[in-house]
This record gives C-alpha cells, sequence and structure tokens, in this order.
C-alpha cells in the first residue's frame, strides 16, 4: 500500500517506510554504533517501553488532545505540526491505542544496509524505495542478515536532528488522506513509521545516516540526515524447532553532560562488564561489555523461560537489575517460531561518597507487509 503527501516542502518532511516484512538468524555483530546512533536507538526504546510518556516528550498538551499554545519545544517540530494541520485530538487517540513493545538491540548487518540506503539516496538525489531495484529483503540479505522472520524499512532524507527526526516517525506526521483539499487530520495514514516503531516482533534495528558528502545541489535528499532505518528479526533452528532467542541490551552511561536521567551523546562508558546470573542457582550464564559509546548486546540463547535473572555492571556502583524472560509461539507460515522478548537494562554510574562521579576507564509514506514460512 502506497500513501504519498502531495506539495510536501522537503524543508519541512520527508519520510518513507516499508513496513514488516514478515519472512524467512543472523547473529550479533561486533560493530559499534556511533553515539548519536546510539542515542537515537534509546529514544525507540524509550518509546517503545513507555509511548504515553514519550508523546508528552514530544509535544505540549494544555489537556489531553488539546495543542498548547507552544505544540512542541522544538522549533523543526512545531514547523511541521504546523504545516501539517496534524490533529491533537486524532493524535491523542491513536496515541492511546499503543501498548509497550520489548527493546531493541543494534545490528550492524542493519546498519550497514540502511547506511548503504541512505547513501544511495544522496547521489540519487532521490527518496523511493526502489531506487536500488531491490527491496528490504534483498537490501539486509546482502548485508549478510540473511534468514529474518520480520523486516522493515523506514527513510527520512530531511531530518534536521535526531530528535526531529525521531518525532518525525514517531508522531507521523503527513498527509491524512482526508476528504478535500489540506492533509486530512496531518498523520499518516496509515501511521505506519509508529508501527515499525512499535511493532513488538521486531527485535534489532540499524539506523544509517548518510556517509558521504551531500552535493550543494540535491532538493530531496539534503539532510543534514539522510537516515534509513532497518528494523528485523531473526531465527535459529535448533534441529527440531525454531527460536527468536532474546537479547538483553541497553547502556552505560555517566549522565554528566546533561543531567537529565537518560543517554546523551558524550556519555557513553566502554568497555564495561555487564553480567547475567541465574538467581536461583547464582550462576553466570551471559556476559558482555559495553561498545566504544556505551551501548551493549548480549545474547540470551538458552535461557530458559520464567526463570529470574539477575543483570549486573559491578563498575558502575549502581543497582543489580532483574528479568524473567517470557515466550510465546508465533506463526510463519506453517512453521511454529518461538519467540523470546528481548530484556533492556541501563546503568548509571553512581557518585563515590563525598566525591566526584566514579572515573571509569575505558514526508513519504510506502507501507506493505509479507510473511514467508522459514
Amino acid at each position: 500500500m502506497l500513501s504519498r503527501a502531495a506539495h510536501t516542502p522537503l524543508s519541512l518532511l520527508v519520510l518513507g517506510i516499508v513496513a514488516l516484512f514478515c519472512g524467512g538468524a543472523s547473529r550479533l555483530r561486533a560493530a559499534d554504533p556511533t553515539a548519536e546512533q546510539q542515542y537515537w536507538l534509546e529514544l525507540i526504546n524509550r518509546m517503545r517501553m513507555s509511548p504515553a510518556d514519550e508523546l508528552n516528550r514530544l509535544v505540549n498538551f494544555s489537556s489531553p488532545g488539546v495543542w498548547a499554545a507552544t505544540k512542541s519545544d522544538d522549533p523543526d517540530v512545531q514547523a511541521a505540526l504546523d504545516y501539517f494541520g496534524t490533529s491533537a485530538a486524532d493524535l491523542q487517540a491513536q496515541w492511546n491505542t499503543l501498548s509497550s513493545a520489548p527493546a531493541l538491540a543494534w545490528n550492524s548487518h542493519l546498519n550497514e544496509s540502511a547506511t548503504s540506503y541512505s547513501n544511495l539516496m544522496v547521489t540519487s538525489d532521490a527518496q523511493e524505495h526502489d531506487l536500488d531495484g531491490g527491496d528490504i529483503v534483498s537490501r539486509i540479505n546482502t548485508a549478510g542478515y540473511t534468514q529474518y522472520l520480520d523486516a522493515g524499512e523506514a527513510l527520512f532524507s530531511t531530518a534536521k536532528s535526531i530528535d526531529h527526526g525521531h518525532a518525525g516517525f514517531a508522531i507521523d506526521w503527513g498527509d491524512g488522506n482526508g476528504a478535500g483539499a489540506g492533509f486530512g487530520n496531518g498523520i499518516q495514514d496509515p501511521a505506519g513509521h509508529r508501527e515499525n516503531m512499535m511493532f513488538p516482533f521486531f527485535k534489532e534495528v540499524g539506523i544509517g545516516f548518510q556517509s558521504i558528502a551531500i552535493p550543494g545541489s540535491n532538493n530531496i535528499a539534503n539532510g543534514p540526515y539522510v537516515v534509513t532505518q532497518h528494523y528485523a528479526s531473526s531465527y535459529r533452528y535448533t534441529g527440531s524447532n525454531y527460536v527468536s532467542d532474546a537479547i538483553l541490551t541497553g547502556t552505560v552511561f555517566n549522565d554528566a553532560l546533561l543531567a537529565d536521567d537518560f543517554y546523551t551523546p558524550g556519555e557513553g562508558i566502554a568497555g564495561i562488564a555487564v553480567d547475567v546470573y541465574h538467581v536461583a542457582s547464582n550462576t553466570l550464564v551471559a556476559s558482555g561489555f559495553t561498545n566504544s559509546v556505551g551501548g551493549y548486546n548480549i545474547s540470551l540463547a538458552g535461557l530458559i523461560a520464567d526463570e529470574e535473572y539477575r543483570v549486573t555492571a559491578p563498575a558502575t556502583g549502581d543497582a543489580d537489575q532483574f528479568f524473567s524472560l517470557s515466550s510465546h509461539p508465533e506463526i510463519y507460515g506453517v512453521t511454529s517460531v518461538e519467540i523470546f522478548d528481548n530484556q533492556y537494562a541501563r546503568f548509571q554510574t553512581v557518585p563515590e561518597p563525598a566525591g566526584p562521579l566514579l572515573v571509569l576507564t575505558s514526508g513519504l509514506l510506502l507501507l506493505n507487509r509479507r510473511k514467508r514460512t522459514p
């Protein structure tokens, strides 16, 4: 299904998305995100885990579903909401239908495919989903993500900032396909960007900014951020059944640049050990280290559903966190896949008593769906 907003000013918005291809795992890969990519991932996960709170951060209401005098603290978001005449009441009503979803983990295969496509948009000065003659499946397969269950793509060729791009995908401002002139309710119909962001079966994401210079002559893919997001989930075959394993993801940061209890680029701490213990036996069952910008992904393959686990990052001084894995079967074609939900834990460094912080080393919418059997 294709939905397109006519006469969209590129200075305000050009959004694009291919969503929810479902079909036929990919290993975790070591290449690190940049601090800005990690920040965008944290924004996505914050929304997935608590969508109601995220709406209050994105826009300003004087009462539920009623715009305040200043619709957003971000002037670029305010401009887009004003241009499209986005309905506060409809946005609130749509948001009320959202449920929390498990966190996404970073995957560098997906980042590779996403970055490649952002570069193609720049060289083509275009934002379309068929610039290479392929689709999201061919792109992630080429990058090495070959046994997919679900996959989706979102594009934004004129994101002014990370926060502006995140708001654009989340709010999904644009042509609401309303009757008569104008942009309807000012929200894409369907709100496919938001659907992708909140789709519970996606488990990994790559956020690819252009890695080449944007020609000054570009009119469509002119940034400053030309971004592609590739979402996906994967599986493995155990010899008797299909499983999509959980991933523990999160960050370790010091909150020193912007004291907001949230990851900010420049606050991440590299090389911190994160360990997972089975609570009942106090056995170490999984471990990993934070990457160069303070994020981490730890496979939880083999862990047991409904058992309690403890996550610890002792070097931070922060408290241990706990989770219990949940799983559920999902049908792909005629095949049942056991899905284990991702887990999330973040750690902040804790100040030493009577001392400083502990110093640690180290626009346009296109939407379709597809399912296939593994």
